[in-house]
């Protein structure tokens, strides 16, 4: 089974490869702060340290020895730390429908990207590209709304159908999605800022030079990071959250390969892939109830909001430039032509939609929720915290807690989606029909999962007057 818990590496490239990203994330920040560029468009550190790394790996210059293949394998394992450690940042006392209706536009624009992926991938097979394999346009909603792992497990699977190069096909198509979810995200996060319609950041003169430049000029005043919650005599308290952090991913793994053994047994074994896929779900559903239990003891004081939030933060720029410098070049100029226009459609109907969704779904914070879904849905969940960071440094509003508790709502509502995603090879051997009757089955949920959330009352098709939005 081809899943990144399986791959062999080595601790001297393990090591290496930290070494590299720690320093290519301070090369990020000398860049930020000397490149009037970066600076005019708040591109964050670890972007810049991406793209550095892409330049200066094996499959450029040569410099540095970062194979994609371990990045991508980081990519993974970081995801599902920055879960545990947002799960683990404070109880939910409320839940509302900010969770519900997060996880119900997650699934909705699944089943919209999907769509237009497969039928603009039906489109150029009918006209320009008559060989072209038509799951590539599967891969939008698999790389841009899940993330790297399940978009290459899933392309993988595809090649014995004759995708070539699904797998990488499926990595390329989760890279372009970073891009579009900072590369169009930030411009949208400035323009927002600009115009005063962000919630807690507003005003051209909002943003400091000590903002833009990303370093300090003159001592800050102090801040605290985070608090002592047990005796440093007996235990560094950094080491006790972090060591709470690996313990649960721990526990995660341990009930994982739990679940994968039951699947086998059950005759399941062809879906144990997404199931590894999605351990970053289970992460966070299993720091959650750990974070109940915990507070229900009368113990949450031990678990400290603010270095939880530094941890997350730690995990998340390591696992952007870890991404991008796992970029595909091979893969990316094989396929550009269709990458690039089915990526073009995908990112635009994404965008449209979740624009357009945000303000009949939610009463407040519409800019944060949008720029914070549509960085998850082009990205990952990570892409959409980085964003939502830009305007909430804190995470002092519930978009990021939402988006956290969408994901493990998006998961129930839209496992069905996993299973429709592999219709056209498991039970139409890869037939032009198998694809007809896959775009219908997502129009007919997406009609379904719409109709059910108006009746809800949370969702209604009238947009709300701004809210702390654009």
């Amino acid at each position: 089974m081809n899943i990144p818990w399986n791959l062999d590496v080595n601790l001297k490239d393990v090591v290496l490869d930290f070494s590299w990203l720690s320093l290519l994330l301070i090369v990020g920040a000398v860049l930020r702060r000397y490149v009037p560029f970066f600076q005019r468009y708040l591109v964050p550190n670890n972007i810049i340290a991406g793209f550095v790394g892409l330049i200066i790996g094996p499959q450029l210059l040569g410099i540095s020895g970062m194979a994609p293949e371990r990045l991508v394998v980081y990519v993974y394992h970081l995801l599902a730390l920055v879960f545990i450690a947002v799960g683990l940042r404070q109880e939910k006392s409320s839940w509302g429908s900010g969770p519900v209706s997060m996880g119900l536009a997650f699934v909705t624009t699944y089943l919209v990207q999907g769509t237009v992926g497969l039928g603009v991938a039906l489109l150029m097979a009918a006209t320009l590209w008559p060989d072209l394999f038509i799951g590539i346009g599967l891969l939008v909603p698999l790389g841009f709304g899940m993330g790297p792992g399940l978009a290459y497990t899933m392309g993988n699977s595809w090649e014995a159908y004759g995708f070539s190069g699904g797998g990488a096909v499926g990595l390329t198509f989760a890279a372009i999605g970073f891009l579009i979810a900072y590369f169009a995200g930030i411009p949208l996060v400035n323009r927002a800022i600009a115009r005063g319609t962000t919630t807690l950041i507003s005003g051209a003169d909002a943003i400091s030079d000590d903002v833009r430049r990303g370093v300090l000029k003159e001592p800050p005043p102090l801040r605290s990071a985070g608090n002592l919650t047990i005796a440093s005599e007996a235990m560094e308290p950094m080491a006790f959250q972090l060591g709470l952090i690996g313990a649960l991913y721990l526990f995660t793994y341990a009930i994982t390969y739990g679940l994968n053994g039951l699947m086998i047994d059950a005759g399941l074994q062809e879906y144990t892939a997404t199931l590894w896929s999605f351990q970053f779900i289970l992460a966070a559903v299993v720091s959650m109830l750990f974070r109940k239990a915990v507070d229900m003891a009368g113990r949450g004081y031990l678990i400290d909001k603010g270095l939880m939030t530094r941890s997350a933060g730690v995990f998340m720029d390591y696992l952007v430039a870890a991404s991008i410098a796992a970029i595909s070049v091979a893969v990316v100029w094989r396929y550009w032509q269709p990458i690039a226009l089915i990526s073009l459609s995908g990112g635009l109907a994404t965008y449209f939609y979740v624009r357009w969704l945000m303000y009949r779904a939610f009463d407040d914070y519409h800019f944060e929720r949008f720029i914070g879904v549509f960085g998850d849905m082009t990205g990952t969940i990570n892409s959409g915290l980085v964003l939502v960071r830009v305007t909430d440094p804190e995470f002092d509003t519930p978009v990021a807690e939402d988006l956290v508790y969408g994901s493990g709502m998006a998961l129930m509502v839209g496992f069905p989606l996993l299973i429709v995603l592999k219709l056209p090879f498991t039970n139409f051997a890869n037939s032009l029909t198998g694809y007809w009757v896959t775009i219908v089955i997502f129009l007919v949920y997406f009609v379904i999962l719409i109709i059910g959330w108006r009746l809800t009352g949370l969702l209604r098709f009238t947009a709300q007057p701004p809210g702390g939005g654009e």
